[in-house]
């Protein structure tokens, strides 16, 4: 095969990505518009403390009340997304977005602020588990890797466009635009997310969903596949490392390095851009390799890259590490979303991830709090040693006890188109859903369409 050859075959794979089905292709436009509104208004939120009088502690606290609403909400977010539909709670966050986003052109006391900031929280949590599982909804298990990898692209394009594009429209026409943008493409997203076919989940009809049940969801799918806890023990990790990337490497950016606002903006941009770059290639290899060697090369390079982030002294060596880094996230993110939807039940999905999910975002928690008082108290380099530490000695428990959850793919079937697969699918849905309809009526015994 010569050079040519080989680089038409690469373009139709990553183009092949994006069409895995027609609902997968409807999501990730839903995702890339939604991600967009968001990044949107990232450069503003700080300027309410002007507008609003707030002090920088008031602000502070405005901000957790979003994660720790997010965090809260996350496991009756799941419940939900299991019991009415992924459709339709996907819907119902981005418009709860909409709504919030619209309502901060009005506010005139902090208290105001605040509510809102809770109520973005809810929202979040209402789209993430129902995303989640409708991406496992309705591509095909040999392709959730390259799935995985797709809508991390897509959030992340929304995420590297939105900040540039929120910043010139509040500096060149008014602050307050990029807010009326914003509540637009919620709307926007919602609209476009009602045009995915959603697949039925089938179960018994004396099953109920409840709070009790929901709880012992997580620790039913984890008896079923030992991989699971490993998997939720990189997630509380993850949230940590979050929660020092979004605060404790800052402050040991500009306090080490003076590093101003634009070279840190800069260093976060080329994480970012790393990647978009590398997640749907990573996603492919995932599908056609497996999971488990990709999540430890990766947690690899992030460990090594953030230990060694302790001993910079230059900023050139912060732009360096950054990309390799990511570039590890980019190696190990695809090959955990898709293990996770390997080892979840179908029909628990939606709960099941709301509970990993509730797990990383305390993570987040603990690195906002528990990171700061270690940079106080101990010293600069001290929470990114024990972030780095606890990453691979994460790793190495993924490593040492958790076995490959998808089989490698056989040369011959990999020649088979993914569109073919994905219509192949769809058939065999179809005929399910009719065979379903004709003994039991039309969603009378409590199926529901899911959805994100």
């Amino acid at each position: 095969m010569n050079d040519a050859d080989e680089g038409s075959n690469r373009f139709r794979r990553i183009r092949e990505a994006f069409a895995l089905s027609r609902d997968f292709a409807v999501l990730v436009f839903a995702l890339i518009v939604v991600s967009l509104g968001f990044g949107l208004l990232g450069p503003l939120m700080p300027t309410f403390r002007e507008i609003l009088d707030m002090s920088e502690a008031e602000l502070g606290a405005a901000y957790s009340l979003f994660a720790f609403a997010f965090v809260f909400a996350l496991l009756p977010a799941g419940l939900l997304a299991d019991k009415v539909g992924r459709k339709r709670m996907i819907i119902s966050g981005v418009l709860l977005f909409g709504v919030t986003t619209y309502a901060l052109v009005l506010i005139t006391e902090p208290y105001q602020f605040a509510l809102l900031r809770i109520l973005e929280g809810i929202g979040a949590a209402m789209v993430t588990p129902a995303a989640f599982a409708l991406t496992l909804d309705i591509v095909p298990e040999g392709r959730r890797g390259v799935a995985m990898g797709t809508e991390g692209t897509a959030q992340l394009l929304g995420g590297l466009a939105g900040p540039a594009l929120g910043g010139l429209i509040a500096g060149e026409i008014d602050f307050y635009v990029p807010f009326y943008f914003a509540a637009v493409l919620a709307v926007a997203c919602a609209v476009i997310v009602s045009f995915i076919r959603e697949p039925k989940i089938h179960r018994s009809k004396d099953e109920k969903i409840s709070m009790t049940t929901m709880f012992s969801a997580w620790r039913r799918n984890a008896a079923e596949n030992n991989a699971l806890l490993p998997l939720t023990v990189r997630g509380f990790v993850m949230g940590i490392v979050q929660g020092l990337w979004a605060l404790g490497l800052i402050m040991f950016w500009e306090d080490r390095l003076d590093m101003s606002h634009t070279e840190v903006g800069l260093a976060m941009s080329l994480g970012m851009a790393t990647m978009a770059i590398g997640t749907i290639p990573f996603g492919m290899m995932s599908d056609k390799y497996g999971r488990i060697r990709f999540i430890i090369i990766g947690g690899v390079l992030m460990a090594g890259g953030l230990a060694a982030m302790a001993f910079v002294t230059e900023t050139w060596h912060v732009y360096a590490l950054v990309a390799f880094s990511e570039f590890g996230a980019a190696v190990s993110n695809p090959s955990v979303g898709a293990m996770l939807g390997d080892v979840m039940s179908q029909k628990e999905r939606g709960r099941v991830m709301g509970a990993y999910q509730t797990v990383q975002g305390v993570g987040n928690i603990v690195g906002f709090s528990a990171l700061g008082l270690m940079y106080e108290r101990i010293s600069p380099r001290a929470p990114i040693l024990s972030c780095a530490g606890a990453l691979a000695a994460a790793t190495s428990i993924i490593a040492l006890f958790v076995d490959e959850t998808h089989k490698a793919e056989k040369k011959d079937a990999s020649r088979k188109s993914l569109t073919e697969r994905a219509l192949a699918l769809e058939r065999d849905t179809a005929v399910a859903d009719n065979l379903e309809s004709r003994d039991s009526g039309y969603e009378s015994d409590g199926i529901w369409r899911r959805s994100i």
